[in-house]
């Protein structure tokens, strides 16, 4: 795949519209996933597959996806890409009777394909994140979910774009430390490394598990726990990441200048291998 144009499916379909009534459009009521291709390949993709259904059964959709018809079309939509950004939007279908779930409509499948991954130097060259003023509430019903409602996400991410951070922390309305305005976190404390423990609310990345794994195979001691800013302040290493960025390692965090510990390159190593062998 040479051109940098999105391919697009929608409901099997070449085509980049949809109805105004369909219900992702209207109400936020559906769940996605971001996919990482490579060589081809979405990297992971039984972990996103399960995520993506579960999100669908906590939603209570009352048609699923079917996951052999969503491979066929990756695999047509993706097959020739040596490297890329494939998003699977699940909707609950068309409606035009308000917040009220119809009990009969299809749901809407979209997929895009974007070649490329954007900002891969920033592994090797470090980032620069901020504090986002915007907080994540907590709702236990929806945490977790990759659900189609993310104007928390997007307004940290304008005050990132206005401040020139690469990311943005925010906080709960406890204060306490949960994620990046795309990612999830990491610290270092010498060798050990902590990530918030994400009870009530933020997402637990399948890159996120990955690196749990890998730091355990490596033997790094993790914990999962409750952070304040004041841990990321007197850490001695910060990174983020995600299953597209893989691991960012923070260089200057609110104008304070960090170092890129050796664990940290490690496991960005060791990352990239996991990457390269999924399956």
């Amino acid at each position: 795949m040479t051109s940098e144009q999105t391919r697009y499916l929608v409901n099997g379909e070449k085509t980049d519209s949809i109805s105004v009534t369909d219900r992702g459009l209207q109400f936020g009521d559906g769940v996605f996933e971001t996919i990482r291709i490579h060589q081809g390949k979405p990297v992971w993709w039984q972990q996103h597959i399960n995520r993506l259904l579960d999100g669908c059964h906590r939603l209570r959709f009352a048609d699923l996806p079917d996951v052999d018809t969503l491979q066929q079309e990756v695999t047509a939509l993706a097959s020739d890409c040596v490297a890329g950004v494939l998003k699977i939007i699940i909707t609950r279908g068309y409606s035009n009777s308000g917040y009220v779930a119809p009990v009969n409509t299809p749901a809407n499948r979209i997929l895009s394909l974007t070649p490329g991954i954007r900002h891969q130097s920033r592994a090797g060259q470090g980032i620069v994140m901020g504090v986002c003023s915007q907080r994540l509430a907590g709702h236990d019903s929806l945490s977790g979910i990759k659900h189609l409602n993310r104007l928390e996400q997007v307004l940290a991410r304008i005050q990132c774009q206005a401040e020139g951070w690469d990311e943005g922390i925010m906080l709960d309305d406890q204060g306490t430390v949960i994620e990046g305005s795309m990612s999830n976190l990491f610290v270092w404390r010498e060798d050990h490394l902590f990530t918030p423990s994400l009870q009530k609310t933020g997402i637990k990345g399948l890159c996120r598990k990955i690196i749990i794994s890998l730091a355990e195979e490596n033997g790094i001691t993790l914990e999962k726990t409750k952070l304040r800013l004041e841990d990321l302040t007197n850490s001695s290493g910060i990174f983020v990441t995600n299953s597209l960025i893989g691991i960012w390692p923070v260089i200057n965090f609110n104008q304070q200048q960090l170092t890129v510990c050796a664990n940290t390159r490690l496991l960005q190593e060791s990352l990239e291998g996991s990457i390269c062998s999924a399956d």
